[in-house]
């Protein structure tokens, strides 16, 4: 990216511009615990497979 971009962003240090007063975020911690990041791939696999199987019965019912 160009210059403009870069100085524009937050943290950059931009020669002849005024000092910012936004303090940079601190880093977070992760709230999402393994077991509800495993439940959600699950959840999120089922639901693909579901798609799939009513994929299928549609194609199934279809006449050439």
């Amino acid at each position: 990216m160009g210059t403009v971009y870069e100085g524009n962003r937050p943290g950059r240090f931009v020669p002849g511009a005024a000092p910012s007063k936004v303090k940079p975020a601190l880093p977070r911690t992760n709230s999402v615990t393994a077991s509800q990041a495993r439940a959600a791939r699950r959840r999120e696999a089922r639901r693909d497979e579901q798609a799939v199987a009513a994929w299928l019965r549609e194609l199934a019912g279809r006449t050439r």
